[in-house]
């Protein structure tokens, strides 16, 4: 049991990271654009940049963790981290910024989904959502919560400092990992499915998982949602200073407040899938239907934004709407992994690839949009806002509607059972 937890709390530790070293260049986006003069599409090119090989490592890093161990593959990525973060000190300029953000973005892409299949060893289903969601809450940590200290980096020792610390704080990561980390239980009951040895699949027996219509309704849920952390990664403290008119250290406390809230709604949402789960035994009553109605909901929150604009509001607005967003990365988890057991890590690699694709098309097209509204930033910013929201309400009616993954699994199962049979 210590050890199961234990896990959790490196792999919680480890997202903090990641979404640190994400986020950081969107804190230190103005000083950044003022010290190469870069206009707000160039700033778009910069932030896409991240996820040009973010979304191929997802894949192919994660599948890959399959062959070499999770344990091994997080310990590579932190490493690499390290390395890249303090590459700061060397960059001269917008090409060397995008060298730096792109090597990055392609050692940090398989980090969520190989974290996720090293919790599936350790929980059994119907605790897997709640163990998830804790790692996951490193994410908030990393990205808001943190805000506060990754402002005030930036402001007294300056953003290549701040780069700097968080390639150290890596290195600490591996150190320790190395030392106590372990890649799966060994006689916990909570191991025994991942102990055994899972049948080898070829990949004609594969893709039909990838193109099935669960799946297809979670990777369109998945770009919508990981659009608005994608927005809320390069855009968010620009607009909070810019068209909400916060001071710097203010947009740090905004944002702190923001991650300290909607994690612990993200949790309890998790928490309440999970006994939903236990109660009935559907994958679609406690996943689908939950992640489905929150995305809807959290667009209209979104909507709403461009029309009441006080600070508290839109603090109110985003604390409800990130809690259900941030669901859906955690609840599409079970999901996934309950249609292709076998391949936990290809499976989850290929659904966070989707998400991640949004990454790489987000960024420049909000940029676009902001720049097309011209010296009118507010306007140009609520074009953006009100796209992000469409995309979530329409995914999240599509993905209720028609994801119905347990009909998928007993008619996959039923026909195995009769081929085999045959």
């Amino acid at each position: 049991m210590f050890m199961r937890w234990g896990i959790v709390v490196f792999l919680f530790l480890g997202m903090v990271i990641n979404f640190a070293d994400k986020m950081v260049a969107g804190y230190a986006a103005v000083p950044i654009m003022e010290e190469f003069n870069l206009t707000y599409t160039q700033w778009g090119l910069l932030s896409s940049s991240f996820f040009w090989l973010f979304m191929i490592s997802g894949i192919f890093g994660s599948a890959f963790s399959d062959r070499i161990g999770t344990r091994n593959l997080l310990t590579i990525m932190l490493l690499a981290w390290s390395v890249i973060q303090s590459g700061a000190f060397l960059v001269t300029g917008l090409y060397g910024l995008i060298i730096m953000r792109v090597a990055l973005g392609a050692f940090e892409g398989p980090y969520s989904p190989t974290s996720n299949n090293h919790v599936s060893k350790w929980f059994p289903p119907e605790r897997l959502s709640f163990a998830i969601s804790i790692v996951n809450a490193g994410g908030a940590v990393g990205s808001m919560i943190c805000a506060p200290l990754l402002v005030l980096g930036i402001q007294e020792l300056g953003w290549r400092h701040t780069f700097g610390i968080l390639g150290a704080i890596s290195l600490a990561w591996v150190v320790m990992w190395i030392w106590l980390g372990k890649d799966k239980p060994v006689s916990e009951n909570a191991g025994k499915t991942e102990v055994k040895t899972m049948p080898k699949l070829k990949w004609s027996e594969t893709y039909p998982v990838l193109l099935s219509r669960p799946f297809v309704m979670i990777c369109l849920i998945l770009f919508s949602t990981y659009w608005v952390l994608v927005w809320t990664q390069s855009f968010l403290p620009t607009y909070l200073v810019k068209v909400i008119h916060l001071t710097p250290t203010e947009m740090g406390y905004f944002s702190s407040i923001l991650g300290a809230s909607y994690v612990v709604l993200t949790i309890l949402i998790a928490w309440y899938s999970d006994r939903l789960f236990q109660k009935h035994n559907s994958l679609r009553k406690a996943r689908v239907m939950v992640a489905g109605i929150g995305t809807v909901l959290s667009g209209a929150l979104y909507c709403s934004m461009t029309i009441i604009t006080h600070p508290i509001y839109i603090l109110i607005a985003m604390i409800l709407a990130k809690a259900m967003v941030h669901a859906v990365f955690i609840l599409w988890v079970s999901i996934a992994v309950s249609l292709l057991p076998e391949r936990k890590g290809l499976i989850l690699g290929v659904g966070t690839g989707c998400a991640q694709f949004a990454g790489i098309v987000g960024p420049v097209a909000t940029g676009l949009i902001v720049q097309f509204a011209g010296t009118n930033e507010a306007l140009g910013f609520n074009y953006s806002i009100l796209f992000m929201s469409s995309l979530l309400v329409v995914t999240g009616l599509v993905f209720s509607l028609f994801c119905k993954p347990d009909a998928y699994i007993r008619k996959t199962v039923h026909h195995s059972e009769e081929v085999s049979v045959g």
